[in-house]
């Protein structure tokens, strides 16, 4: 029976980047140059990065213990094939100081590679041990454990937009995707959120004050299903109108207005026209890891996601949670959701930025 651990495998990982750091550090500098320097000093960022990620996501997963014994497969797969590329690695710089000459520049690219892939590999451990003990507790929550972060930060009173960038950074990386689109790719599910034919980044917003509760409807307002909901009853949903229950779960007067100010302003590349599209922190902070199999991560509504409503119980009134089911395939229905179900208004393209 195998005794390898997630800490175990990273103690190895750590141990060969500091094998390669000695290696580098008491080498003859004498003859360095530029390639030589930038190598140590990745090798240096690869390190702390690691150390970085080992002291903060077990906090995410309820501490330490259960982030440094987990033996979910894929993890421990994950990092023995990492170890082997790190000690590879490694021992190319063995290679080197014992040959001299110098250094391959093309090796600063491979240090590069395996701190990102090291990266991914811790964030994606923690999200497993996260969906397991979600499961083990039958928490409500689906969200990935990237959009956990993002969505703690919106919940705040007084979020600044950097607030928001800085955990969509934290959480995976944008990039041109299928040469016309934009895509977010989470760390920690490997899930993608697409916007179709985008220029840039939509990491600005347009100005408007966030719309008052007393102004949205409820979220279903007929037996008909919409992609990535559930049917629930008509009368149901009636009554709680009538009630005027409020659908934030937390009992205030208004909706968080981080979430409810979710349009920004883009550019098509195709032909240069604007279009309102979903700000990216308010997709990223509310996806679902990708099914088995797919590559697309659903997204939540966070309106819905908060909406209660009263039903009969036993004996009395019962308030019982709104159900989403898997969520909306794609950044457009999520948006095309928004926009039918909670009726926000397009601002004009003057009281905007793009990114």
């Amino acid at each position: 029976m195998s005794h390898e651990t997630v800490g175990s495998l990273l103690a190895v990982i750590a141990n060969s980047l500091n094998d390669g750091l000695r290696i580098m550090m008491f080498a003859d500098k004498r003859a360095w140059g530029s390639d030589e320097f930038e190598q140590l000093r990745l090798l240096e960022e690869t390190l702390d990065e690691a150390k970085k990620d080992f002291q903060e996501l077990p906090a995410l997963v309820n501490g330490r213990y259960y982030y440094e014994n987990d033996r979910i497969d894929e993890s421990l797969e994950d990092l023995r094939i990492l170890c082997t590329r790190f000690e590879l690695h490694t021992q190319t710089f063995k290679d080197w100081v014992r040959h001299g000459g110098s250094i391959d520049p093309s090796w600063a690219h491979e240090t590069t590679t395996l701190r990102r892939e090291l990266h991914r590999a811790q964030c994606r451990a923690a999200r497993r041990i996260h969906s397991a003990q979600q499961i083990e507790t039958s928490a409500e929550s689906v969200r990935c454990l990237g959009a956990l972060q993002v969505y703690r930060v919106q919940k705040g009173r007084d979020v600044r937009v950097e607030d928001e960038r800085a955990a969509c950074a934290q959480a995976g990386r944008f990039e041109r995707y299928a040469e016309r689109d934009v895509a977010f790719v989470c760390d920690f599910c490997d899930g993608f959120l697409v916007w179709e034919d985008l220029r840039a980044v939509p990491t600005t917003r347009i100005a408007q004050p966030p719309p008052r509760i007393d102004d949205l409807p409820a979220p279903v307002t007929s037996n008909t299903t919409r992609v990535g909901e559930t049917t629930t009853n008509s009368n149901n949903n009636n009554n709680n109108n009538n009630n005027n229950n409020n659908p934030s779960a937390d009992g205030d007067n208004d909706i968080n207005p981080a979430t409810a100010n979710w349009q920004s302003r883009g550019i098509a590349l195709s032909n240069g026209e604007q279009k309102t599209i979903v700000f990216a922190p308010v997709a990223v902070a509310n996806h679902v890891p990708p099914e088995i199999g797919e590559w697309r991560s659903r997204i939540l509504c966070p309106h819905c996601d908060e909406y209660y409503y009263e039903e009969q119980g036993d004996d009395d009134m019962e308030r019982v949670r709104y159900t989403q089911g898997r969520g909306f395939e794609s950044v457009a229905a999520f948006q095309e959701h928004l926009e039918w179900s909670h009726a926000s208004m397009v601002p004009s393209a003057s009281n905007c930025g793009v990114m």
